[in-house]
C-alpha cells in the first residue's frame, strides 16, 4: 500500500514538473491561444489577466488556472453589457496526455463569475450574432456541454421586449457530460437561490429569493434536440418536490412540466407564486401543508406558460377574517387559461374549490365548484348547504336576546361578486334557511317559541321571512311573514340602517307577561368581542323594526278580545303602537301609545278610546286599573272612554299610580253602582230603605283628570233609580281622598226617578241639599260628615 501511495505521489509530482515547465516556456503563447480560442468561439473581445498551473485548484488534478477573464460579447458596443465575467476559471488537465507534452482538459471549473444573456426592447438578443456565425460556420447553434463546475456564479436572462427577466444565484453547480450516440446525460448537482422567476414584470416573479438543492440526470437528444426531465427530486426552500418534463430546443420550441410535492404550507407555497397572485390569496388562511401536482407549459422562446395545479389537503382550517371552517378536507385547482382561445394571464385565471367539507362553528358545511375568477380584479362565484343541528347556531349568533334551544336546519347559501370594493351593485348573496321542529327562547319577551317551522330566504342584505308558523307553551299560535333590509351586513358599507317589517297573524294570542317582559331594555353593556353572523342585539337595539299583528283572539291578563289588528314600531330608544283596534264582546277598543326611553326611564305616551264595552268585563280585564275602592263587582254598564295617559314604567311593566297623568271623557250608559262603599255609607245615615247598594242609573259622564296619584272628578249630576245626588272633588290613589256629595232634600220623597235618570245635567243646581264629604282617615278608610263647605264647592263648580 505504501508503495502504491508513493507510486502515485511520484506520478502527480512528475505531472506537475512537466506541466509546470510546459506552461511557463509557453505563457504568453497560452495567453494568446486562450484569448483566440476564446475569441473565436464566441466572436467577442476577449481579456484574460493571467495563466498559471494550480495543484490545488482541483486536487488532485492539475489544472490550469485563468484569471479575471472578460467576455464582452458581439453586442456590447449596442447594449453595453457583458456576455461573461469570471474572478477565476479553471481548466483540468488530463494526467496521461500531459506525459507526451500534450494538454488536454476534462473539467472547466468557474468562479465567482456571471452569464448575462440579454435581448433588448427592439428584439436585439446579445446572442444572435452568434447564432449566425456558429451556424455560418456548421457547427450547432446548441453544442454540447462539458463537464463544468460553477461556484458563486450568477446568470441573468432578461428580455425587455417579453418583460421576462429570470435571475439566478449559484452557489455551487456541478454538470457532468456523459454521451452515448445522440444522448448525452447530464448529470447535475446544483445549490442556487432563484433571484426572480419573472415571465411578465408587471406580474410579478415566481419562486422569488427561493434556494433550489438537488442532484439529478438530464438527457439531451443532440438528434432532436430536446432536453428530458425524468422523476428527479429538487428541494426549492425546504419543500422535497418532485419534477418532470421535456423541453423542446429547436426554434419556436415548447417546454412541459409537471411539478409536485406532498406536503408545502401554505404560507410558504405562496412564496412561490407572483405578487398578484398573492394579492387575492392574502385574503385567505389554510393552516395544515397542502399536496401539490402542478403542470406548466409554454415557448421556450417568451411568452407566459399556461399553469395547471391540482391541490389537496385535510382537516384544515381555512377561510377569511369574515368566516373559517375547520376540520375541513379540501380539494381545489388553478388554471390561468380558462379561455383557450385567450392567452394565459392572470384575468384568464381561476381558482376552483372542487370539494370543501367542515365544520363552521361546529355546523357540517358542504361545498362543491366554488371559483374564484379573474385574478386581475378577482370575483367569487359559489356556495355551500348543510343540514345541522340548529342549536349550533348559538355561538356564531352571539345574542343574549335570541336562545336556540332545540331543532334542524337547513341551509343554503350562494356568493357572486368580488372579493373587496364589495358593493350592492356588484354582488349577489342568496340563501335559504330551513327550520324544522325549532323551540328559540326570545329574552325580550320571555318566552319559549316551540314547533317553530320556518323558511327564511336571503337576498344580498335582505332578509325575506317567507313564512314561519311557531306556537308559545302558553297555548299562543303564530304565523309570520316579514322582509327585513341591512340587517346581516353580508354586504358591507350598504346605506341606511336595518329595517324590518314583520307581519304576525294568529288564531290564538296570549299577551299575558308581554307587557311586564317586553323589555326593550336599551341596554349599552359590552360585550365580549366575538365573530357574530349577525347583528341580532344591535338589531334589537338600535335599528327600527315594524309589527303589523292580527290576532282572532286574544288575551291579556284577565282580558279577553277578538279581532285584534295593530301596527308596532320599534325604533332607538322609541317603541311606537299605532291603530290598535280590538273588539270587547259587542264593543270595540282602540289604541295608539308610544313608549319613549330618555335618560335611564321608560315613559308611555298612549291614547285611547273605548267605545260600548261593558265596565264589569273591562275592570275584570284589567285588573281594576289598580284603582282602590272600585272594581268590577260595584259596576255594571256600557262604557264609553276618550282621552290620553302619560306615566313611567317600572322594571315590572307597570305603573306607578302617584306619577301617572291622564285626562278622559267617560260616559256610563245603562248602569248600576253594587256596594258602593261611598254610598253604603250614606246609607247607614238616611235613605236606609232606598236600596242604595244597588243603584240602577241611565247614564254618567264627566271629564276626569288624574295627576300625582290624585282623581280629580268635576261636579256630576248621578241620577239613579233610588236618588239622584252630585259627586266632585278628588279621589286619592294615596289613600288622600276628599270628596264632595251633595244630596237633593227632594229625594226624601220617593218618587219615579226614570225620568230624571235619562235628563242629567251636571251644571243642575238640585235646589235644596244636604252636603256631606267623603274623606279618607290615616288608614284609608272613608269617612262621612257634613261638608261646611259643600255650598260654596257647588258654586264654584257650576261656574266654570
Amino acid at each position: 500500500m505504501a508503495y502504491g501511495f508513493a507510486s502515485i505521489s511520484l506520478f502527480i509530482i512528475l505531472a506537475y514538473f512537466i506541466a509546470s515547465i510546459y506552461i511557463e516556456q509557453n505563457k504568453y503563447k497560452l495567453l494568446v491561444e486562450a484569448r483566440k480560442s476564446i475569441e473565436k468561439k464566441y466572436h467577442s473581445v476577449v481579456e484574460i489577466k493571467n495563466i498559471h498551473l494550480s495543484l490545488i485548484e482541483q486536487f488532485p488534478n492539475l489544472s490550469i488556472q485563468l484569471d479575471h477573464i472578460d467576455v464582452k460579447g458581439p453586442m456590447y458596443g449596442a447594449h453595453h453589457q457583458k456576455l461573461f465575467t469570471a474572478k477565476k476559471v479553471s481548466l483540468r488537465i488530463k494526467p496521461l496526455p500531459l506525459l507526451i507534452g500534450s494538454i488536454v482538459f476534462s473539467k472547466t471549473k468557474i468562479n465567482n463569475g456571471q452569464l448575462f444573456i440579454y435581448t433588448d426592447s427592439l428584439g436585439k438578443h446579445n446572442l444572435d450574432e452568434l447564432k449566425q456565425k456558429r451556424k455560418a460556420e456548421n457547427k450547432s447553434t446548441f453544442p454540447m456541454p462539458e463537464n463544468i463546475e460553477l461556484n458563486e456564479f450568477n446568470i441573468i436572462i432578461k428580455d425587455d421586449q417579453k418583460l421576462k427577466n429570470f435571475q439566478f444565484n449559484i452557489k455551487k453547480l456541478q454538470v457532468l457530460t456523459n454521451k452515448t450516440g445522440e444522448i448525452t446525460e447530464l448529470t447535475i448537482k446544483k445549490e442556487m437561490t432563484v433571484r426572480s422567476l419573472t415571465f411578465n414584470h408587471l406580474k410579478g416573479s415566481f419562486l422569488k429569493n427561493q434556494i433550489l438543492k438537488g442532484k439529478y440526470t438530464l438527457q439531451l437528444n443532440n438528434k432532436i434536440q430536446t432536453l428530458s426531465v425524468n422523476n428527479i427530486s429538487l428541494i426549492i426552500g425546504s419543500i422535497p418536490f418532485n419534477i418532470q418534463g421535456i423541453f423542446d430546443l429547436k426554434k419556436d420550441g415548447q417546454f412541459k412540466l409537471n411539478i409536485s410535492t406532498k406536503s408545502i404550507p401554505f404560507d410558504i407555497a405562496q412564496l412561490f407564486l407572483t405578487k398578484n397572485i398573492n394579492r387575492v390569496l392574502k385574503f385567505i388562511t389554510i393552516t395544515k401543508p397542502l399536496s401539490i401536482d402542478a403542470t406548466i407549459t409554454g415557448p421556450l422562446n417568451g411568452g407566459e406558460p399556461h399553469v395547471i395545479a391540482n391541490w389537496e389537503t385535510k382537516q384544515t382550517i381555512i377561510g377569511t377574517n369574515q368566516i373559517q371552517f375547520t376540520k375541513a378536507d379540501v380539494k381545489g385547482s388553478f388554471n390561468n387559461q380558462v379561455k383557450k382561445e385567450q392567452t394565459p394571464s392572470d384575468s384568464n385565471s381561476t381558482i376552483l374549490l372542487t370539494k370543501l367539507t367542515g365544520d363552521w362553528h361546529s355546523i357540517p358545511i358542504k361545498t362543491t365548484n366554488i371559483q374564484l375568477n379573474n385574478l386581475t380584479n378577482p370575483n367569487l362565484k359559489g356556495g355551500f348547504s348543510s343540514q345541522f343541528d340548529l342549536t349550533k347556531l348559538n355561538l356564531p349568533l352571539n345574542t343574549e336576546n335570541i336562545i336556540i334551544k332545540k331543532g334542524l336546519g337547513i341551509i343554503n347559501i350562494n356568493y357572486e361578486g368580488p372579493l373587496n370594493n364589495i358593493l350592492e351593485s356588484n354582488t349577489k348573496i342568496t340563501g335559504r334557511l330551513q327550520i324544522v321542529n325549532g323551540e328559540i327562547y326570545i329574552k325580550p319577551i320571555q318566552k319559549d317559541i316551540i314547533n317553530t317551522q320556518a323558511e327564511i330566504n336571503l337576498n344580498n342584505n335582505t332578509v325575506e321571512i317567507k313564512n314561519l308558523t311557531a306556537r308559545t307553551k302558553d297555548g299562543s299560535n303564530i304565523n309570520v311573514t316579514g322582509v327585513s333590509t341591512n340587517s346581516l351586513s353580508a354586504i358591507p358599507n350598504t346605506p341606511g340602517k336595518a329595517n324590518i317589517v314583520l307581519n304576525i297573524k294568529s288564531p290564538y294570542l296570549d299577551l299575558n307577561n308581554f307587557s311586564t317582559t317586553l323589555q326593550h331594555n336599551f341596554k349599552k353593556g359590552k360585550k365580549p368581542i366575538k365573530t357574530t353572523f349577525s347583528k341580532i342585539d344591535h338589531l334589537l337595539e338600535n335599528e327600527t323594526i315594524h309589527i303589523n299583528l292580527e290576532a282572532k283572539s286574544i288575551k291579556w291578563q284577565k282580558l279577553t278580545t277578538t279581532n285584534l289588528k295593530s301596527s308596532i314600531s320599534l325604533k332607538t330608544g322609541i317603541w311606537e303602537l299605532s291603530s290598535l283596534s280590538m273588539n270587547m264582546g259587542k264593543g270595540n277598543i282602540q289604541l295608539s301609545s308610544k313608549i319613549i326611553y330618555d335618560k335611564g326611564v321608560k315613559t308611555l305616551f298612549a291614547k285611547y278610546n273605548i267605545i260600548g264595552v261593558k265596565a264589569d268585563e273591562l275592570l275584570y280585564g284589567m285588573g281594576n286599573f289598580n284603582l282602590p275602592g272600585i272594581s268590577y263587582k260595584n259596576i255594571r254598564g256600557i262604557l264609553f272612554i276618550k282621552g290620553q295617559l302619560i306615566g313611567p314604567i317600572n322594571q315590572q311593566g307597570g305603573f306607578n299610580p302617584n306619577k301617572i297623568k291622564a285626562h278622559l271623557n267617560f260616559q256610563l250608559n245603562q248602569g248600576a253602582l253594587l256596594n258602593y262603599p261611598p254610598l253604603i255609607k250614606i246609607q247607614e245615615h238616611i235613605f236606609k230603605k232606598r236600596k242604595l247598594d244597588s243603584l240602577q242609573f241611565s247614564n254618567i259622564q264627566n271629564e276626569i283628570t288624574i295627576q300625582n296619584g290624585n282623581i280629580h272628578i268635576p261636579r256630576m249630576e248621578i241620577a239613579t233609580s233610588a236618588l239622584n245626588l252630585f259627586v266632585g272633588g278628588d279621589y286619592g290613589l294615596n289613600g288622600k281622598t276628599n270628596l264632595h256629595i251633595q244630596i237633593p232634600l227632594n229625594n226624601i220623597t220617593k218618587r219615579d226617578q226614570s225620568k230624571k235618570m235619562l235628563n242629567v245635567s251636571n251644571k243642575e243646581k238640585g235646589g235644596t241639599s244636604i252636603f256631606l264629604s267623603a274623606i279618607s282617615d290615616e288608614t284609608g278608610h272613608i269617612k262621612l260628615k257634613i261638608d261646611p263647605n259643600g255650598a260654596r264647592y257647588k258654586k264654584e263648580q257650576i261656574a266654570q
